[in-house]
C-alpha cells in the first residue's frame, strides 16, 4: 500500500524499520535545510549518499514494515527468488561486512517442520568448507522467519551466463565443471550429495570459478510432494531414478546432472526436455531419448564425447560412479587437450572403450553382496587376497586361528547371515592346522553347506591325499595364482565368469 509521504513521516519509518539510526537522519535534514524539505528532495538525498537503496525505499513507500533486518544483517536488494526462498544482498549492521541472507518464504512461517528441516540441512552444509561450495555461516529463525547466511559471490548463476553466452568454449565448459566435480567429490567424502544439480545451483565469480549453492536443500517445499518423492525442485532425480530402476537418493544421481549441464553448456541447450508439467519429467522417455552430443556440437575431441556419455550413461552400474572419478576424467581431458590431442570423436573408437570400461566396471563390482572370509596366519597371502579380492568388490575377513573361524559359523539363529559366503583356509601360514579346518569345515554341520577353498604349498602337495574335495571344496596351489582364485569364486558362488579379460598375476 502507498501513501502520500511527508519527509519527517518517511524518516520515521525507517527508524522504526531500523535501517538508520536518528542522528543519520538529523544529519540529513541539517544538511537540506530542516525537516520542511520536500519528500522527493530528501527521499533522492538518501540514495544518492547511499543511506538506502532504492529496493528499501521502494518497499518503505509500499508501507512494508518487516523484512529489513534478519540479526545483524541489513538486506539491501534482492537477488532471487525460488519456490521456497529467497535470497538477499545485506551488510553487517556493524562491520557492514556483505554477505547473502537466504529467507524461507512467509508461507512457510508458521510450518515448524519445514523451518526444522530448513535449519537442519543447512546445519550439515556449514561442515563443508570447500573453495568450490559456497559457504553457510549461520541459520537462525527468529520471529517465525528462518533464514541463513552465506557468502555473496560476486558474479553471475551459471544458467544467467549460458543464456547470454549460448553455446560455452569448450576450455571454460570443462573448467567449469571441474571445479563443480571438485565440490562434489568433497562433499561426497564427507557424506553429503547435491540432490539437485543443475545451472541455477551454480555461481560463477568473477574470477570464473564456480561456486555450488543448494546443498541437500531440494527437498524442502510442499510436505505434500516430499512424502510422496514428488518435489518440484528434485523430481528430476526423482524420474531418473525410477527409469533406471535404483533406489531413491542413488548417490550416482549427482553425476548424471553433472554430465547434463556439461552437456547444456557445450550444446547451448539442455539434454532434457524442460518442461513444468511433472508426469512429463518423470516419464522414462525423457531420459531415453536424449540426443548423442556428438550430434549436437561437431568436432568435440574424443575424450569429451567419451567421458560425457559416461557421466549421462543410464545404466548406473556403467555410469562414472563417484565424483572423484568425475574428477579424475575431466583433468585427464582437460591435459589432453592442453597438449594437443584433439582427436575427433570415433564412435568405432568409443564402442572399443566402452566395451573396455565396462568389463572394468563389471570387474570392480564382481563380488558386491559376497563375503569372503580367508583363514591363514601367513601376513603376506592375507595382504595379497585382501586387497585382490576388495578389488573385485567382495567383502574380506580376515583370521588367524581356525577353530575361531569354524565356530563364528556355529549356533547361528536361522534368520541370521553367515558369516562369509565363502571360506579361503591357507596352508601357508597354518600347515598341517589349515588342513584339517579345510576337512572339519566339510563335515560340520553348521558349514558344510558354505563352499571352501584350500590353499596348499607346492611342498604341501601330500595334503592333497587327505583333503575332502568336492564340487563345494576345491584346492588351489602357491605361489597364488589370483586368476584361479578369482576363477574358483564364481564357480563356487554362481558368478558368471568374464571370459573377455585376462588377468595377470
Amino acid at each position: 500500500m502507498s501513501q502520500n509521504w511527508t519527509a519527517e513521516q518517511f524518516a520515521q519509518r525507517i527508524y522504526e524499520c531500523r535501517l538508520l539510526e536518528m542522528r543519520q537522519l538529523d544529519n540529513v535534514f541539517a544538511e537540506l535545510g530542516g525537516r520542511g524539505v520536500e519528500f522527493e528532495e530528501f527521499k533522492s538525498n538518501l540514495l544518492r549518499r547511499e543511506l538506502l537503496t532504492n529496493w528499501q525505499t521502494t518497499r518503505l513507500m509500499e508501507g512494508h514494515r518487516r523484512g529489513y533486518i534478519y540479526g545483524n544483517w541489513k538486506i539491501l536488494y534482492l537477488v532471487g527468488a525460488g519456490t521456497f526462498a529467497r535470497v538477499y544482498r545485506a551488510a553487517h549492521r556493524k562491520t557492514n561486512d556483505i554477505m547473502a541472507v537466504k529467507v524461507l518464504r512467509n508461507r512457510y512461517a508458521n510450518d515448524l517442520d519445514t523451518q526444522a528441516r530448513f535449519m537442519e540441512e543447512a546445519q550439515t552444509v556449514m561442515k563443508l568448507k570447500h573453495p568450490n561450495i559456497v559457504p553457510i555461516h549461520e541459520v537462525k529463525s527468529e520471529n517465525n522467519r528462518t533464514y541463513m547466511v552465506m557468502d555473496f559471490i560476486e558474479g553471475q548463476n551459471l544458467r544467467d551466463f549460458v543464456k547470454t553466452h549460448g553455446k560455452i568454449k569448450l576450455m571454460t565448459a570443462l573448467s567449469i565443471c571441474r571445479d563443480l566435480a571438485s565440490g562434489l567429490r568433497y562433499a561426497y567424502q564427507q557424506g553429503v550429495t547435491h540432490r539437485d544439480m543443475k545451472l541455477s545451483n551454480v555461481l560463477l565469480s568473477t574470477n570464473g570459478r564456480a561456486n555450488l549453492v543448494d546443498f541437500g536443500l531440494a527437498v524442502i517445499d510442499d510436505k505434500t510432494h516430499v512424502a510422496e518423492g514428488f518435489n518440484p525442485r528434485s523430481v528430476d532425480y526423482a524420474g531418473l531414478e525410477k527409469t533406471t530402476n535404483v533406489s531413491r537418493n542413488d548417490k550416482r544421481s549427482d553425476i548424471y546432472f553433472l554430465g547434463c549441464m556439461l552437456y547444456h553448456m557445450l550444446a547451448g541447450r539442455p539434454p532434457l526436455e524442460e518442461t513444468r508439467e511433472r508426469m512429463r519429467r518423470m516419464s522414462s522417455s525423457r531420459f531415453r531419448n536424449v540426443k548423442p552430443i556428438s550430434n549436437m556440437v561437431s568436432n568435440l575431441p574424443h575424450g569429451v564425447v567419451v567421458l560425457l556419455n559416461r557421466m549421462m550413461e543410464l545404466k548406473p552400474d556403467l555410469r562414472i560412479q563417484t565424483p572423484a572419478e568425475a574428477l579424475n576424467g575431466l583433468e585427464k581431458v582437460i591435459r589432453a587437450i592442453k597438449a594437443g590431442d584433439r582427436r575427433q570423436y570415433s564412435e568405432e573408437l568409443s564402442k572399443r572403450e566402452a566395451e573396455a570400461y565396462e568389463r572394468r566396471t563389471r570387474k570392480a563390482t564382481e563380488g558386491v553382496g559376497h563375503t569372503v572370509m580367508v583363514v591363514d596366519s601367513h601376513s603376506e597371502v592375507q595382504n595379497l587376497l585382501r586387497e585382490r579380492l576388495k578389488g573385485l568388490g567382495y567383502r574380506v575377513l580376515i583370521l588367524s586361528d581356525p577353530i575361531r573361524a569354524i565356530e563364528r559359523f556355529e549356533n547361528l539363529d536361522p534368520a541370521e547371515d553367515r558369516p562369509a559366503d565363502c571360506v579361503i583356509f591357507g596352508c601357508a601360514g597354518l600347515g598341517q592346522a589349515g588342513l584339517e579346518a579345510f576337512n572339519e569345515f566339510a563335515v560340520n554341520d553348521w558349514t558344510k553347506s558354505t563352499p571352501s577353498i584350500l590353499l596348499v604349498r607346492e611342498s604341501q602337495s601330500e595334503f592333497l591325499d587327505d583333503a575332502k574335495l568336492s564340487e563345494k571344496r576345491i584346492c588351489s596351489h602357491m605361489p597364488i595364482k589370483f586368476r584361479q582364485i578369482r576363477s574358483n569364486l564364481q564357480q563356487l558362488l554362481g558368478i558368471e565368469e568374464d571370459v573377455s579379460h585376462v588377468e595377470e598375476d
